[in-house]
C-alpha cells in the first residue's frame, strides 16, 4: 500500500501521476501495485541516501520512472486533446 505524506497524494493526483488499480489501490500511473510500492520505498531510501546502486536497483528504478513519466505524459495529452474545440 502506497503511503504519503499530508498533501502529497492531492498534488500528485493533481500532476496525473496516480492511478487506482483494479481493486482500489492507489498506483502510480502505468505501474502495478508491486512495482509502486517498490518506486516508493526505493524513492524514500534514496532521499535518505540509504539506497545500494551496485545491485541493479538504479536501473529498476529509472526504468520504472521512464514507464510511469511516459504513461503520466499520455493522460495530460489525453486531457487536454478532450478539451480541445472541434474544428471542422
Amino acid at each position: 500500500m502506497l503511503e504519503f505524506q499530508p498533501g502529497a497524494r492531492a498534488y500528485l493526483l493533481d500532476i496525473h501521476a496516480l492511478s487506482t488499480d483494479e481493486d482500489g489501490n492507489d498506483v502510480f500511473v502505468g505501474m502495478t501495485l508491486k512495482e509502486s510500492v517498490w518506486y516508493q520505498r526505493y524513492l524514500e531510501a534514496s532521499f535518505r541516501g540509504d539506497t545500494d546502486r551496485t545491485d541493479g536497483s538504479q536501473e529498476r528504478y529509472l526504468a520504472l520512472h521512464d514507464m510511469h513519466e511516459d504513461a503520466r505524459q499520455a493522460v495530460i495529452a489525453e486531457k487536454s486533446d478532450s478539451h480541445k474545440p472541434i474544428v471542422q
